[in-house]
């Protein structure tokens, strides 16, 4: 809100330039008036919150300021006395939620010019290149809005059929012309000012254009009315039409200031157009304000601020908010006033007194009393705490996305249809709730490429969402990683590049992370995935129910994935860097199944007794599995049996074409001796007839 100060003082002292200004500004700000900027008029650019709504005029400012300081009392300006009855023009509300009060006043005999040379320029500092000067009455009831904060419409009464109002919900495909001369099908059926043929103004947001004063006008109907904000923020957002009235209605108008601002703007339109008022001002009160009251007791204000607060000095300072607060067995019975919808409860007015009476630069500053971990040791909470854990600790990064994307990242149609849209979206990209953690990570990653950082490991844990085949909601979790470039990139006396990340190194952190859950029986097989390529994707099962994939990033991929900070579109083939791979399993699977295992925590100790290792290369067709010969070892090897791992895969001379052998590096130790050469070989002969057993041949 940009408010002038030659205006200003209109309504209370302002210091003059100097250190007594400064003060004045600080005080409104550590108030909660920030004073953001003085801009050249001098004019303050304050920030107005959205539950403020009295902020936006220069009578709230100035309210607030004289609430600061308790010598400075608010002059009000200048209007007429309005008899209220019956008038010439008659007004019918059909939606008394959406519009609790109606007043139209008729003046007739008007001259219609330019304002007056001092109004253009305080409405020029106030609205800045906003600000068009259109003619008196129309600038009248601008600046009248900006002085109290009440929007005002005026209509050449002339065009207004069958001498009445009626305030209703648009019907079904109705149009309208708005003043800024678009034509707009109301559709979604937005409150609207109508006269007994069709509609002349959406209410609270902009009048149209065929009611307009011009420069012919001589009679005319002028509007003041209370909206209830959520419908005027329902109706400018689907109309995507905003306005400076449809910016105060939504943050809540005083109810009470219809004839004020009416009065005000009469007494200036008769001084300045000339005219005169005729009969009554038609004030109809479909739905009355009833007052707020909130019992506030001392003892709990004091407990909220942390100081002991003079009980005479909390309620001059809520008197001066114009709270009339009374006594009442040790609390503050509070009678709150209409222009002030924010305060409902009795922190509410711990608030007021600590910021009016106090100052928040007085609150002292102290350690919470309490703390609490609750949350902390839920299923959910330990689980994620766990898998973080694993996962940084392999050198991998933890990132958190936004939840909200745009429906470009719905990538199957099983996605699309599972796709859920939001209703009033802020911007494109956050038109639709993540069906895949890759909606965010993939940008994460294009993100950093783009910044130079070719080597990374990222992962989310997080939720995605899902319309079920029922209609109803899911938010299953989900495990997504990304992995690219090497693990030896920048290592010195190392090469870079020497191990670079591939199908097999997501292999091997799926299965750490499953060994660090517990999970031990697992397979992992050759599948397909939407991110992943043909040949180098696999999914993982347990029990045979598949909990997950992992891959390498095929390579052309044209997958779209948008930033949902920048709003930038990245195309994946070209912003993923070759050979990444990436990592997805079901969160809600891994937390169901972890603590399977016997390995599951826990501290083993490492046996004092050597090992021994034996090397084993079946000659197998390429079509098996190496899965199969793992598990058929495992199975074979007996309980001294450590582990079997794979450290060679040969193909060549010796061997029959369509087959490879690979070398099977196979580990037994024992807990308490040193094992025989004799007991090994018992365990190698079930282990070679295993594998036989399984099609492979030894040379």
């Amino acid at each position: 809100m940009k408010v002038p100060l030659s205006w200003l003082q209109e309504f209370i002292p302002v210091p003059a330039d100097g250190v007594a200004f400064d003060n004045f500004c600080d005080a409104l700000t550590m108030a909660g008036l920030e004073v953001e900027e003085i801009l050249d008029g001098p004019t303050l650019y304050t920030k107005v919150t959205p539950n403020r709504g009295d902020w936006a005029s220069i009578l709230g400012t100035a309210r607030e300021a004289a609430a600061i300081n308790p010598d400075i009392a608010v002059t009000m300006p200048a209007g007429i006395t309005l008899a209220t009855g019956a008038g010439p023009v008659a007004v019918t509300i059909d939606d008394p939620d959406a519009c609790p009060r109606y007043a139209a006043t008729v003046i007739r005999g008007v001259s219609i010019g330019p304002a007056p040379d001092w109004m253009q320029e305080r409405l020029t500092q106030a609205l800045g290149d906003k600000y068009k000067p259109v003619n008196n009455i129309v600038d009248i009831t601008n600046y009248v809005m900006l002085e109290l904060g009440q929007p005002l419409h005026a209509f050449d009464l002339a065009t207004i059929d069958g001498g009445q109002i009626i305030v209703r919900r648009a019907k079904a495909d109705e149009k309208i012309t708005t003043l800024d001369g678009e034509e707009r099908i109301l559709s979604a059926q937005p409150l609207c000012i109508c006269d007994a043929n069709r509609p002349v103004a959406i209410a609270g947001i902009m009048g149209g254009l065929e009611t307009e004063i011009t420069s012919g006008t001589t009679d005319i109907l002028l509007e003041s009315a209370h909206f209830e904000p959520i419908t005027i923020r329902r109706g400018s957002k689907a109309l995507g039409l905003a306005s400076e009235a449809s910016y105060r209605f939504e943050r809540f108008v005083d109810p009470n200031l219809v004839l004020q601002a009416t009065a005000r703007a009469a007494a200036l339109i008769l001084e300045i157009a000339g005219g005169t008022i005729d009969g009554p001002t038609t004030d109809v009160i479909a739905k009355a304000h009833v007052p707020t009251r909130v019992l506030a007791r001392i003892d709990r204000i004091r407990r909220l601020l942390g100081v002991d607060i003079d009980r005479d000095e909390a309620v001059a300072a809520l008197k001066r908010l114009g709270i009339d607060a009374e006594r009442s067995a040790g609390a503050l019975d509070c009678l709150v006033p209409s222009f002030r919808p924010d305060i409902a409860i009795e922190e509410d007015i711990a608030e007021e007194v600590g910021r009016i009476a106090l100052g928040y630069d007085k609150l002292p500053e102290t350690v919470p009393p309490v703390t609490t971990g609750r949350g902390i040791n839920a299923p959910g909470a330990e689980f994620a705490a766990k898998v973080r854990t694993i996962l940084t600790g392999l050198g991998l990064q933890d990132i958190v996305g936004h939840s909200l994307t745009s429906p470009e990242t719905a990538w199957t149609q099983a996605e699309q249809d599972a796709l859920v849209a939001i209703r009033n979206p802020m911007a494109p990209q956050y038109s639709s709730l993540r069906t895949s953690l890759f909606a965010t990570l993939l940008p994460t990653a294009a993100r950093a490429v783009d910044s130079g950082i070719r080597d990374f490991g990222i992962f989310e844990l997080g939720s995605v969402y899902r319309r079920t085949d029922d209609g109803a909601y899911a938010e299953p979790r989900h495990l997504a990683v990304i992995l690219a470039g090497s693990l030896t990139a920048g290592m010195w006396g190392i090469k870079a590049g020497l191990i670079p990340v591939d199908v097999y190194f997501a292999k091997g952190m799926v299965e750490h992370l499953l060994s660090g859950l517990g999970i031990g029986d697992f397979t992992v097989t050759q599948s397909t995935h939407v991110l992943g390529h043909p040949y180098r994707t696999a999914e993982v099962t347990v029990g045979g129910k598949v909990i997950g994939y992992f891959g390498e990033i095929r390579s052309g991929l044209t997958l779209p994935a948008r930033d949902s900070d920048t709003g930038q579109l990245y195309n994946t083939a070209e912003s993923i860097p070759a050979r990444s791979v990436f990592i997805d399993l079901s969160a809600d699977a891994l937390m169901e199944l972890q603590g399977t295992a016997a390995s599951a925590g826990g501290y083993k100790a490492i046996s004092r007794f050597p090992a021994i290792s034996r090397d084993i290369a079946p000659v197998v067709p390429l079509t098996t599995d190496f899965s199969a010969i793992h598990a058929a070892i495992i199975s074979a090897g007996g309980e001294f049996l450590r582990s079997a791992e794979l450290t060679d895969l040969y193909a060549g001379q010796g061997i029959p074409e369509g087959h490879h052998a690979p070398t099977v590096r196979i580990v037994f130790q024992a807990d308490d001796r040193t094992l025989t050469s004799a007991e090994v070989d018992v365990a190698m002969l079930a282990i070679r007839s295993a594998c036989e057993a399984c099609g492979a041949q030894f040379r």
